[in-house]
């Protein structure tokens, strides 16, 4: 393994997750819990002897190094969601925030967090596109998460209930507590997805086992997500290793993680109560290409195929019959093509924040902006390993924020080039969604306003 850090590095990087883990956790831990951070402390030590003693090699060490932080980053990242299984993902965010002391953006005290949270989940607020996610904690999330696939009937899904809720649950405990990318917007993908299958003739051209695996793929899509991009993870990788890969790296990431929970516990396996290998073929493709197609580097190749394949659509419930247009409209009867669907759908369920009602756009857009900004900026804190300034790779200027203006700007900006062109598309091909993509025309009209108005 080549590298450009130096043992001494390596060793002190472990020692500060372990120290982060005593200073903040600790008093938190069950006695299992302790149990296991008291034996990182022994291996660290015995690590750190053996290394300065020469018994093992610089070779050895970040061999032994990448294993054990790992292990001990999962760790503590189930820890922190243990600790924090009741609270909402913004209160978890601003405990975090406080004690690592990293700076708010302005944006973020603008929050508006003052929905009535219900005591029971109704169907009627689960197929709500503007349902206030922010108030609800990790674990009514999960619970809702349950409640999607009870609502949906699917009579020819044999997993048994224990089986997906020990899975959704494993699945909350593999997120960050980051501002955005964590499970309340893993949640909101899923509940959007299924309000939109719920509501028009998508539910008409997927089966009952093609929604049930996209919407699995919804709840992890950002699995064990740091809150930084992909631009930042090839720019790392470019500068600490020889080889990289820069295709889809967080997307390929959350496949893995999603797919290692399954492996690690049969428990969480709900592919054996598939009837056969090409249902359990099929649910994990579905899964894995709707996770890939999350790849914003992706979003204009897909939406020119999809607008192309919508209007031959079109032509041909409109009469025109021909070779070409029966090849590239969309029809049920092809696989392919209730793969191609789901896979757009959630790509747009994950870039729907601007389909929402104002304020709570805002919200999520806040939440997005916060750790835009804390990718590129850099706190003095040892543990903010993972920011551009503090790991020395160029930062992204445009991910800063500056003020009202830029801020207003790039959304308007991310609204029209990307969110408001899939979404009117969605529209065409399903009329009842048609009120998602003109809610996004509203809000750009707020947004002019309060541009003009700075």
């Amino acid at each position: 393994m080549q590298t450009n850090r130096s043992p001494v590095e390596y060793l002190n990087s472990i020692e500060q997750q372990i120290q982060f883990l005593e200073e903040y956790y600790l008093k938190f831990a069950d006695e299992t819990d302790t149990q296991i951070i008291q034996k990182f402390i022994k291996v660290y030590k015995y690590i750190d002897e053996a290394y300065k003693s020469s018994f093992i090699t610089e070779e050895a060490l970040f061999q032994t190094y990448g294993f054990f932080y790992q292990t001990i980053k999962k760790f503590t990242r189930k820890l922190e969601n243990k600790i924090y299984y009741d609270k909402t993902d913004y209160e978890a965010t601003l405990e975090k925030f406080e004690r690592l002391q990293i700076k708010l953006i302005p944006l973020y005290k603008e929050l508006i967090l003052d929905a009535q949270k219900l005591q029971r989940m109704d169907l009627d607020t689960l197929l709500d596109s503007n349902m206030a996610h922010h108030i609800y904690t990790k674990k009514e999330l999960g619970q809702f998460s349950l409640q999607l696939f009870d609502f949906l009937n699917l009579d020819t899904i044999k997993v048994p209930k224990n089986v997906l809720n020990d899975l959704i649950t494993e699945i909350i405990m593999n997120y960050n507590v980051v501002p955005y990318h964590n499970f309340t917007h893993a949640f909101q993908l899923s509940q959007l997805l299924f309000s939109c299958y719920m509501k028009s003739d998508l539910k008409k051209f997927c089966n009952q086992l093609e929604i049930f695996s996209a919407i699995l793929a919804g709840l992890g899509h950002d699995l064990n997500h740091k809150g930084v991009n992909n631009m930042y993870k090839i720019k790392k990788s470019k500068k600490f290793n020889v080889l990289t890969s820069e295709i889809a790296v967080l997307e390929n990431m959350h496949c893995a993680t999603f797919f290692n929970i399954i492996q690690l516990n049969r428990q969480h396996d709900f592919f054996q109560y598939m009837t056969n290998d090409e249902e359990r073929n099929l649910a994990k493709r579905l899964i894995i290409t709707s996770i890939l197609a999350t790849d914003m580097s992706k979003h204009n190749k897909l939406l020119a195929k999809f607008q192309k394949r919508v209007e031959s659509t079109k032509q041909f419930e409109q009469g025109e019959k021909n070779e070409l247009i029966d090849m590239q409209r969309f029809s049920n009867e092809r696989l392919e093509d209730r793969i191609f669907i789901l896979n757009i759908m959630v790509h747009a369920c994950d870039i729907s924040n601007p389909t929402m009602k104002f304020n709570n756009y805002m919200n999520w857009s806040y939440l997005l902006t916060q750790e835009f900004n804390d990718q590129v900026q850099h706190f003095n804190n040892p543990l903010q390993t993972i920011k551009e300034a503090k790991v020395g790779v160029d930062v992204t200027g445009f991910l800063v924020y500056k003020d009202k203006p830029a801020y207003y700007g790039g959304q308007i900006f991310f609204s029209k080039t990307f969110v408001f062109p899939l979404w009117f598309q969605i529209g065409e091909m399903y009329p009842e969604l048609k009120y998602l993509s003109e809610e996004i025309n509203k809000n750009l009209e707020i947004l002019q306003q309060k541009l003009k108005q700075q």
